[in-house]
């Protein structure tokens, strides 16, 4: 019997081709992502997932026969390591192929902030021309503080050095070497709120990252200062932030990721003004798409051919608690 592939979400129809075309394997698509059909599930080799399928110890229980799972993402919180653990299945991510995609939207996020378009948009289409209120900040000569300078947050930091800013970074995982080739001074997580005008979180979500921002560190912010966050939810704590700008603590905020997700309808953020928002789309580009499928079809032949494991998680990286 091929070993089947059941993929639970998107797929890059060139990754689909490759591996249809390699023959070995019985493919399955669609369903719905969040759950994944029972009857596919029971016979299940692989599974190629996306964050909206969630891997937990009862998905487990109906794949009996499960022996790798990757995920076409770089984030990794909607899998129960754990389980996977005990029952031996293999994991693996794409840690860069959104890479690209993410930084581009901290920065639409951040210049979206910065010139108060949103708002100029929406003034437009109700049939106004007033500019008093939409006056911007201009970025060059400013600081920015970049919390994780990974692969996400190197790439912010060169484009920030493209506007003529400073950039400060806060990360203890990282070499100095890397702080050198950025032109980043390292600094500590207070000193980078006190000094930047644009704060940019590049973090996975784990013990040690949850709600580093909290009402006492909220207020250590200038005023004019700009926070987006691209990477995970839940590193601040959201009633904290619509607190800060309700009393002047910083300027304005971009979000593209939540402590819930989708965003409830009732969240305070979607009425707080001084807040851009999007429905977590840092990946969504048809480049990243297109690399995190290929990526994923790349290490499963992988797999099945030697038993290779790349990418493995939970990831063998300093930062990541265990």
């Amino acid at each position: 019997m091929k070993p089947k592939i059941l993929i639970t979400d998107r797929f890059a129809p060139d990754a689909l081709q490759r591996l249809q075309g390699d023959g070995r394997f019985d493919i399955v698509q669609g369903g719905d992502p969040f759950q994944p059909p029972a009857q596919h599930l029971a016979d299940a080799h692989a599974l190629l997932i996306r964050s909206r399928t969630r891997i937990d110890a009862a998905l487990l229980a109906r794949a009996p026969q499960l022996r790798v799972i990757v995920t076409c993402t770089s984030g990794f919180d909607h899998i129960d390591l754990a389980a996977t653990a005990q029952r031996g299945i293999s994991v693996m991510f794409t840690p860069g192929a959104n890479a690209a995609s993410a930084a581009q939207l901290t920065w639409a996020l951040i210049l979206s902030c910065a010139n108060a378009i949103p708002r100029a948009d929406a003034g437009l289409r109700e049939g106004g021309w007033s500019r008093e209120s939409l006056v911007g900040i201009e970025l060059a000569g400013r600081c920015i503080g970049i919390v994780g300078l990974g692969r996400i947050g190197s790439r912010v930091a060169r484009i920030a050095q493209a506007f003529g800013m400073q950039v400060l970074a806060c990360d203890p995982f990282i070499d100095a070497a890397v702080f050198h080739q950025h032109d980043a001074e390292a600094v500590e997580l207070d000193e980078l709120l006190q000094r930047s005008h644009v704060i940019s979180f590049h973090v996975p979500r784990t013990a040690q990252t949850r709600a580093m921002l909290d009402r006492a560190r909220f207020a250590q912010l200038r005023p004019d200062a700009i926070l987006v966050n691209t990477s995970r939810g839940g590193v601040f704590d959201e009633a904290d932030l619509c607190h800060a700008l309700q009393h002047g603590q910083l300027h304005a905020a971009g979000l593209d990721v939540f402590s819930h997700e989708p965003l409830p309808p009732d969240s305070p953020l979607r009425r707080q003004p001084g807040v851009v928002l999007s429905p977590h789309i840092g990946a969504y580009t048809e480049a990243a798409f297109s690399k995190a499928s290929n990526e994923a079809a790349d290490k499963l032949l992988a797999f099945f051919n030697t038993g290779e494991i790349r990418d493995r998680l939970p990831p063998e990286a300093a930062w990541y608690p265990g």
